[in-house]
């Protein structure tokens, strides 16, 4: 009578990556490096790379987000220090930083000398312009998935339409109609939960 043997276990399928400081330097660097437009630009781009490596998850990331929009300063250094921190630690403060800052610094000067010797060329005017374009698709799509995860009463929507008009009809006023907005809002909320 043979005896039948169970097959060897295979190698285990590796799991995802673990985060250090240098991958998110890295990754940070690389963001930072590539990425035109500003914070908003960049933050659903740092959220695409953490989630694509297994390190946080929408939901979880975009509550960091919202959390970072409470920090003073720009919004793309405030989200990867808070993600960072999420990840490793007090450890993943300076890579954050660092991976942040130091590209659009270097290239601020690369640039700065560059646009005073061909900034008039017709070729770099269009790049410009181009450049300037992805933008508002950027904002759109972050705005896009923080608006999905909202429970949207007929309350809310009125008043996030009537926000957005009066933003856009009293562009110089944007800053006193936006924190009136805020506290009315908040008020508002508070009120309609009590």
């Amino acid at each position: 009578m043979e005896h039948e043997t169970a097959p060897s276990p295979g190698p285990e399928a590796p799991g995802p990556e673990k985060p250090t400081p240098w991958k998110l330097f890295l990754i940070f660097t690389g963001i930072s490096s590539v990425t035109i437009g500003g914070g908003y630009a960049i933050v659903p781009v740092i959220g695409r790379a953490l989630e694509k490596r297994g390190w946080i998850q929408e939901d979880d990331f975009q509550d960091l987000f919202a959390r970072a929009q409470a920090f003073p300063g720009p919004i793309a250094l405030s989200t990867a220090i808070i993600s960072s921190r999420r990840l490793l630690g007090a450890r993943g403060v300076v890579p954050a930083i660092a991976g942040v800052v130091l590209p659009p610094f270097a290239a601020l000067i690369l640039v700065g000398s560059l646009l005073g010797q061909f900034g008039n060329l017709p070729v770099v005017a269009r790049f410009l312009h181009g450049a300037g374009a992805t933008v508002p698709g950027l904002v759109a799509a972050m705005l896009w998935r923080t608006a999905k995860r909202r429970k949207w009463t007929p309350f809310r929507a009125g008043a996030t339409i009537a926000l957005a008009l009066a933003l856009g009809l009293a562009p110089k006023m944007s800053l006193p109609i936006l924190l009136g907005a805020i506290a009315l809002l908040y008020l508002a909320e508070k009120t309609w939960n009590s």
